[in-house]
């Protein structure tokens, strides 16, 4: 289908600042009545939204998470809907020589009718349309109506009409998702992932306007820093102007706040395109660079432009942005002098080489109109508390609202963008390359004056996507399959993106082996070698304790393991006679094929699985353990990449500079490789991230019979006052300390390891500023021999309304003891630990104020041992 029909004026590709340009604006947001003829419905929905919180909020279907109903509502994105309102337009607005429809984001395949005349249609849920609407308006009242088509339906047209099978078809069954979807534009796992639901919405998910003018008016501003050779910065700005071929007569104002520096030019004639202008800051000026969280500060600088008259006080039009100066360089260069060893692969900002300690983010929700600023900046602020710094906006989701991007400048979380194409081959149809050419445009112009953003990657894991259904599925499609991801990345998108964005790097895949893969004609025959590029590692049958399990990769921006979200997040969507981890439902929830079983199989390696015979409890215990299996998992092959920062192999393996675990967040209540839980509690795997990310990390492992400790820091120390055993780095990381383990534990008087644990802490054993520890056997060999701690909640007080102290009292050293907040959402200082003293007290912090007597109430604690007795 083509993105636009006959009389729409243009797309525009521009930076929305704003949402609407004052009095000049019909605010379209608000109620709409939604019709569904082939069911008869009619009901009233929000603008924006879209069919199924509509639904939700008529209580036509119930909640959409609850149980099975992401099979039991399937009909919903299988049928067409229909948005219609009414709307007052004046004799003044008509008078105006420009009146468009502007709306922000429409999900995806519709018809825009004013008054029944037709005026566009829509195709690409990722792009802003604007619509030339003042022949179809009259005075008085209007109607608009936004008539929508399945997507579903679409997407399996689409299928029909290509020339040639395009994979990957359909999802696995065990996802209970839709087919087709890499045939269109709209977020990819709408129709299904193994972590998430099929929820495939029609409807106006972002903000819709009619806008009127006389004039072209500034409608947005991008702007990107440049440091240029004299060490002074250029900053330059983009002006996106609406509408062309009108005239301008003013002058554009442009500032930068905490400098006053200040710049102006005139305006005059008439505008055909967008207008471009360089702002010099000269070198003497003081500026403070922008940082990645861990490495300094933050700062961000306003930018405003003003559009005004030409007597310079009148204003037509204003607006500002918030931008950061940095540099970004991707370093890929030789190893050493055996070319075969390969390259690196890491990054320097502000000439600074950093390691990405980080992860990897999904949409927040199914129902992106529920996405809040502030459940955005709960899990946000969540992720800077462990010490992230990267994270990876993967490509099978969506370009995220503007308070994201912002609230990542703000925290200093660098983003590892992906386009919107995930895990698949797409068309290269006239059609789809001109749809997607212009969303590239309007992303990247939206998005790139956000210092937060690292680089842009073409696609998430497709270059071996074209290796594997090659080599798997359709061999004589091979030229075929491989000319297409030429075309689309490297001759379609890989060229707007360049010319868009001179201030950050674009790699065409992730994972991929960046400059080899381009040597080799953009496709490597091992998309993930340990020489070049990026990596992702997934195992569900090994030992993910030991860390000789895991590559050696150059940058690891993909790895994980999968867990249950905590037992009180799925309670909430289960039926009673669901808790039971072998449950129909239990099943239905775990979209990743045999992933009950595999995380079962895994964690047994370690810990002894719950034998209780209340299956209601066991569920709970079985949580409990693959928590921690998860936890214990992630941290051991975070460790075991933070080593290698240093490090290169005779072999060439080695140099490390970055882990991103999958994933940060919950889509939905579910079984998932995400830290923190759809309900926003942290899983034990959150906690452990702010141990295995820690600036100063104390990473011990055993390998044979010999004990080696490391240490990483985010800095290299000028001094150290290491113990006589240990030895002072001149690097970031690098062992500090070698040892029999038998001459260890001798020396220490345990005759049996199963009865020790080693503990390890930095600088002072009474106030650590890093600790960590080690067990000398698997938990299999002690349960049952350790004695059950008797774990007590001691003593509780209040902070604050939103900060209590928790101190806890043992008997017995107990293994990853776990205090929980049944109810109250927030976190702990610390949780899933060994507690070794007799006394520890805790910090809880929640999200919402919450009085003593409700927070204590809601507490419980348990260990290892205790759900064995």
């Amino acid at each position: 289908m083509s993105p636009v029909s006959t009389g729409v004026l243009f797309l525009s590709l521009i930076l929305s600042v704003q949402q609407c340009i004052g009095d000049n604006t019909l605010n379209l947001n608000g109620r709409w009545d939604i019709i569904n003829s082939n069911k008869g419905y009619r009901v009233s929905g929000i603008v924006p939204g879209s069919i199924y919180t509509a639904l939700i909020a008529n209580k036509t279907i119930d909640d959409p998470y609850y149980r099975d109903n992401d099979v039991q509502y399937k009909w919903i994105g299988r049928d067409d809907w229909t948005y219609t309102r009414l709307f007052e337009v004046s004799a003044d607005v008509l008078s105006k020589q420009a009146v468009i429809l502007v709306a922000e984001g429409v999900d995806t395949f519709s018809t825009v009718t004013i008054n029944g005349i037709k005026i566009g249609v829509t195709d690409n849920m990722f792009l802003r349309y604007v619509f030339d609407v003042k022949a179809a308006l009259k005075s008085g009242l209007n109607n608009i109506t936004i008539a929508f088509k399945s997507a579903v339906n679409m997407a399996a047209e689409l299928e029909k009409q290509s020339a040639y099978p395009i994979p990957p078809g359909c999802p696995n069954p065990a996802q209970h998702g839709e087919c087709y979807r890499n045939f269109i534009r709209k977020e990819q796992c709408s129709f299904s992932w193994d972590w998430g639901p099929s929820f495939p919405g029609q409807g106006i998910w972002r903000n819709i306007s009619i806008q009127y003018f006389n004039e072209a008016v500034v409608r947005g501003v991008s702007a990107l820093p440049e440091l240029v050779a004299d060490n002074s910065w250029v900053i330059h700005i983009v002006l996106h102007m609406d509408i062309s071929n009108l005239t301008v007569s003013g002058i554009v104002q442009t500032t930068l706040d905490k400098t006053g520096l200040y710049h102006e030019h005139l305006l005059s004639g008439t505008i055909s395109s967008d207008i471009y202008y360089d702002f010099t800051v000269p070198k003497e000026t003081s500026i403070d660079l922008w940082w990645p969280n861990g490495y300094g500060e933050q700062t961000l600088y306003n930018l405003t432009v003003k559009y005004v008259a030409l007597d310079g006080k009148s204003v037509i039009t204003e607006k500002s942005i918030k931008i950061g100066f940095r540099t970004i360089e991707l370093v890929q260069e030789s190893v050493s002098k055996n070319a075969s060893q390969g390259l690196t692969f890491y990054f320097k900002i502000n000439d600074v080489p950093v390691f990405l300690k980080g992860t990897n983010w999904i949409p927040a929700d199914s129902f992106l109109e529920r996405v809040t600023k502030t459940r955005l900046e709960r899990l946000l602020r969540s992720a800077a508390e462990v010490h992230i710094n990267s994270m990876r906006v993967w490509g099978g989701g969506v370009y995220e609202s503007e308070e994201f991007y912002e609230l990542c400048d703000e925290l200093g979380i660098m983003l590892w963008h992906d386009l919107m194409f995930s895990d698949a081959l797409y068309p290269t149809t006239p059609e789809f390359l001109s749809s997607v050419q212009l969303e590239i445009q309007h992303q990247v112009e939206r998005l790139k004056s956000h210092p937060s953003i690292l680089l842009w990657s073409g696609n998430n894991e497709n270059e071996g996507m074209v290796i594997w259904y090659v080599t798997l599925l359709c061999f004589r499609k091979s030229e075929r399959y491989k000319k297409d991801y030429v075309t689309l990345y490297v001759d379609t998108i890989k060229p707007i993106v360049e010319s868009l964005d001179t201030s950050r790097p674009f790699v065409v895949s992730s994972p991929s082996n960046g400059a080899e893969s381009e040597k080799e004609g953009w496709i490597s025959k091992n998309a993930g070698s340990e020489y070049y590029g990026d990596d992702h590692y997934y195992n569900y049958n090994a030992d993910l304790w030991n860390f000789n399990t895991f590559p050696i990769p150059r940058l690891a921006s993909e790895f994980g393991s999968e867990a249950w979200c905590n037992y009180e997040t799925i309670e909430k969507v289960f039926a009673e006679a669901d808790l039971d981890y072998n449950s129909e439902m239990a099943n239905h929830r775990q979209h990743h094929q045999n992933g009950n079983e595999e995380m079962l199989n895994q964690t047994a390696m370690h810990i002894s699985l719950p034998t209780s015979s209340d299956q209601k409890q066991k569920f709970q215990d079985l949580i409990y353990v693959i928590q921690i299996h998860q936890a214990m998992a992630i941290r051991t092959e975070a460790e075991h990449y933070r080593r290698y920062t240093n490090q290169l192999g005779t072999d060439g393996r080695g140099l490390t500079m970055g882990t991103l675990y999958w994933q940060l967040n919950d889509i939905w209540q579910a079984p998932t490789w995400a830290s923190i839980d759809y309900d926003m509690k942290w899983k034990m795997l959150h906690y452990y991230a702010k141990k295995f990310y820690d600036p100063n990390l104390i990473s011990p492992y055993i390998d044979g019979n010999n004990l080696t400790v490391y240490l990483v820091l985010d800095e290299i120390p000028v001094y150290r006052d290491w113990t006589s055993d240990t030895q002072q780095l001149n690097q970031t990381s690098g062992c500090i300390f070698e040892k029999n383990v038998d001459d260890i534990l001798s020396e220490a008087g345990c005759t049996d390891k199963k009865n020790c644990f080693l503990y390890f802490y930095l600088n002072s054993r009474d106030n650590p500023t890093s600790t960590s520890w080690l067990p000398l056997s698997y938990f299999t060999d002690v349960q049952g021999r350790i004695l059950q701690s008797n774990i007590q909640i001691s003593n509780v007080e209040t902070l604050s309304l939103t900060e209590f102290t928790v101190t806890l009292t043992t008997n017995h050293i107990a293994p990853f003891v776990w205090i929980n907040s049944r109810g109250i959402s927030g976190r702990f200082s610390d949780n899933g630990f060994i507690m070794k003293d007799p006394q520890l007290q805790l910090i809880f912090t929640s999200w919402q104020p919450v009085d003593l007597k409700t927070f204590t109430n809601s507490l419980s604690v348990q260990s290892l041992m205790d759900i064995y007795h």
